[in-house]
């Protein structure tokens, strides 16, 4: 029987208690007691376990009462605090597990606290403070109102859907090219949620499928996640990233005005700032068409800017566990190499109350925090693993790769930038593009279709003037 120390005396606490207690036979579990931040409990109990001490004493009652395993049953530890306790249950000789609860946001409802207990993962250790978003606006906006994802298979537009699907829109539309995690998204959802959800497949590069889904489901609301993300691949694809980021993104944008779309909402990336790559620049492109084409149109249109998503696909965070798995050494391109990371559920959120307080026109920029040096990313995820850096795995440095920066640049000028209500989420003074769009997307279409990968990168040279290639070692 394992020995057990639930941190955390509030709700959550009490609930996964009560599931143990209730439940003898599923879990070896003897509870030792709680221990919780705030002092006036200590000393009180829950139906006969003690309310010990801080959280920051756990080594003194792991050394007492030989502790096994200990349950963060709280949602409201910030990650200087999971932290501390991680760090010292790693002084012990012994492995002692650790087990914690998602989010609130993460957590499922009509699901057992003690389900959804899982390991510690990076996000929770290198994630930042808990966000403030108002959920009774968000839910006046999205309650009973027509919402169409784009992307919504992927990392993002997923994550924006099981958001979504709790302010109980009148239906969820779900749009994807990529069948397989379209149709386990929809499984997932309908298993959750009582709320109509349907599901469709489609190239957003396919303006006539477009056309028809539109008239189709006329949406009140449209979040735009789909793009072609990877840097490296789209300095090589050119015309994957035109067609797709910028021709696919006009054919929404447009869809919207023609279908009286009510708010649409794009989502961008810091990447688009000052642009260094190919990715970067289409992604710029597709903002300048949308603050274009918001100026004549009834429907408001808006775009959100922010940086790496911590686990997203593609990102360095799968890409770290299956190399660990593997038993592979680790790779990172500079020593020095920095970038601002946001967790998957808090960029959907801030992405949701964005599109709720934008009147069209507006690029939002997200606060991302302090930025992550990725040397010490993976060396915590080799220590989440039970590894050791430079004896089970090491971590080489392969140089900068094409179109990709040292440092990450803020998003955001502070001092230029205009509030918000949230004050994680900022208005960016963006200088205007002096062109002549239509001719300039007309000439783009050409080396397009011509498969002209020279002509198409001077091409988004001449529209996105900020784009500059960056120098990178090789």
């Amino acid at each position: 029987m394992k020995n057990v120390l639930i941190v955390g005396a509030g709700s959550a606490g009490k609930h996964v208690l009560k599931e143990i207690t209730n439940n003898g036979h599923k879990y070896d579990y003897n509870v030792i007691g709680f221990l919780d931040a705030d002092s006036s409990k200590h000393g009180n109990e829950i139906d006969g376990y003690e309310i010990l001490d801080h959280h920051d004493n756990i080594n003194k009652y792991i050394d007492e009462f030989d502790i096994n395993e200990v349950i963060v049953a709280t949602t409201e530890i910030n990650h200087q605090g999971l932290n501390k306790i991680y760090d010292n249950l790693k002084t012990f000789d012994k492995n002692i597990e650790i087990k914690v609860l998602p989010t609130v946001e993460e957590l499922l409802k009509g699901e057992p606290f003690t389900k959804q207990l899982r390991e510690v993962q990076v996000e929770d250790l290198l994630g930042r403070e808990s966000i403030q978003i108002n959920n009774e606006n968000i839910n006046k906006y999205i309650n009973n109102k027509k919402v169409l994802v784009t992307g919504a298979a992927g990392s993002i537009g997923s994550e924006l859907c099981r958001q979504i699907v709790k302010y109980n829109p009148k239906e969820l539309i779900i749009l994807d090219i990529n069948e397989n995690d379209l149709y386990f998204l929809k499984l997932f959802l309908e298993r959750h949620y009582e709320v109509e959800i349907n599901f469709e497949i489609a190239n957003i590069r396919e303006k006539d499928k477009l056309e028809f889904l539109f008239k189709e489901y006329k949406p009140d609301l449209v979040y735009h996640a789909a793009a072609h993300k990877h840097v490296p691949l789209m300095e090589k694809n050119i015309e994957e990233a035109v067609n797709n980021n910028v021709f696919g993104s006009k054919n929404l944008l447009e869809m919207a005005d023609k279908y009286q779309v009510e708010k649409f909402v794009l989502i961008s990336t810091d990447k688009a700032v000052n642009p260094t790559n190919v990715m970067g620049a289409t992604k710029r492109l597709s903002e300048i068409i949308l603050e274009n084409i918001n100026k004549n149109s009834k429907t408001m249109y808006m775009a959100v800017r922010f940086g790496n998503v911590l686990g997203s696909n593609g990102s360095v965070v799968p890409l770290f566990k299956s190399l660990i798995k593997e038993g592979k050494d680790l790779t990172v391109t500079h020593e020095e190499v920095t970038r601002y990371f946001m967790t998957i559920p808090e960029a959907a959120q801030l992405v949701l109350e964005a599109g709720y307080i934008g009147q069209g026109g507006e690029v939002f920029v997200l606060d991302m925090g302090k930025p992550i040096k990725i040397m010490d990313l993976a060396e915590k995820m080799i220590e989440l693993s039970g590894l050791r850096v430079g004896k089970d795995i090491d971590i080489k440095i392969t140089g900068l790769r094409p179109g990709e920066k040292l440092y990450e640049e803020l998003l955001y000028d502070i001092d230029s930038c205009q509030k918000t209500e949230n004050d994680k989420i900022y208005i960016s003074q963006i200088r205007r593009e002096d062109l002549d769009l239509e001719k300039g997307l007309n000439e783009l279409n050409i080396y397009l279709n011509n498969f002209d990968r020279i002509n198409l990168k001077k091409q988004l040279k001449k529209l996105v003037t900020t784009y500059k290639e960056a120098e990178y070692n090789n």
